[in-house]
């Protein structure tokens, strides 16, 4: 998420293209940014399927506040459960999406918005846990629903959305080295967190280099400083101090819905406030970046070449 002033010299972006007949997964989505991106996706007629780690009534509440508040139909709403802190829950959540009825295989958008401000120790796959759940479990998720994602009826290509941050700016460089990546990190809001951000930068122009943008449309998003769940293992006070200048969820959500639903986005790019932004220049480094590619293809058991082989 990460720090940032916003600009208030454009007019505020409202959401207005249609999702209808669209179906929509959102990470991490039961509260705060993703919750309210479910919300707005839901609002324009989208099929949204929200998936995390909190359990079926932490979700079932989600999905009923949604439906008071955007008055869309019940029937728009799922619910299926995902640990991004587990690459073997990817791989189930993606045998189970696989199980689907066959007319619901098909995804027309991806937020990848769960993830971490940090925390001491390491995942069950042995991974620093930022680098894990912000990065490396959305980088296996994506590949592995690549398969599934089609342009719309309208030929509207597909999204890929991956919440990034402006923090992605404050490191030193993409981190490709594993006995650093699985020692454990600083905890919460270290560099470790801008690495994990500056890691998914990467995947998404890499990603895009590589898919056809009349198929699938990749971005990065920066929220912005957002009063959410996101904090909630800082402290009561910093918690505090953050809700009294940090803007609310619903504003938080905006750029994901704008990279989501705006027509003529630019795939590969990083977007804040609803507009292209600059992204850290660590990013031009190909070789480093093609190295991050390559490892993280090896860590996860996928293919460096083949995208929609599952």
């Amino acid at each position: 998420m990460g720090f940032s002033p916003t600009d208030n010299s454009r007019a505020e972006w409202v959401p207005r293209q249609r999702q209808d007949g669209r179906r929509v997964l959102v990470t991490g989505s039961n509260r705060g940014i993703g919750y309210a991106t479910a919300a707005g996706l839901a609002a324009l007629g989208a099929q949204v399927v929200l998936a995390g780690h909190e359990g079926s009534e932490a979700f079932g509440e989600a999905m009923d506040r949604i439906v008071l508040e955007t008055g869309c139909q019940r029937d728009q709403l799922s619910y299926m459960a995902l640990d991004l802190r587990s690459l073997d829950s990817v791989r189930a959540f993606v045998q189970a999406w696989a199980q689907r009825p066959p007319a619901e295989h098909v995804l027309h958008s991806l937020i990848n918005n769960a993830g971490i401000a940090g925390a001491p120790g390491v995942s069950p796959d042995g991974f620093e846990l930022c680098f894990q759940i912000n990065y490396l479990s959305m980088f296996l998720l994506t590949r592995l629903l690549l398969p599934y994602m089609q342009p719309s009826s309208d030929g509207a290509p597909a999204r890929i959305v991956c919440v990034s941050s402006s923090a992605h700016v404050f490191t030193l460089g993409l981190p490709t080295d594993e006995k650093y990546l699985r020692a454990s990190g600083g905890g919460f809001f270290s560099l470790r967190y801008g690495e994990s951000k500056l890691c998914v930068n990467s995947f998404v122009r890499q990603l895009a280099s590589r898919l056809d943008p009349a198929t699938v449309e990749v971005a990065a998003v920066h929220p912005g400083s957002t009063a959410s769940g996101f904090w909630h293992s800082f402290p009561a006070w910093a918690q505090r101090c953050i809700a009294s200048v940090a803007q609310g969820p619903d504003q938080g959500a905006r750029t994901s819905l704008y990279c989501a639903t705006e027509k003529g986005i630019v795939s590969g790019g990083y977007y804040a406030d609803c507009a292209p932004a600059a992204a850290s220049f660590w990013l031009g480094s190909t070789a480093k970046a093609d190295l991050l590619w390559q490892k993280s293809c090896a860590w996860t058991g996928v293919s460096p070449t083949k995208l929609n082989a599952q």
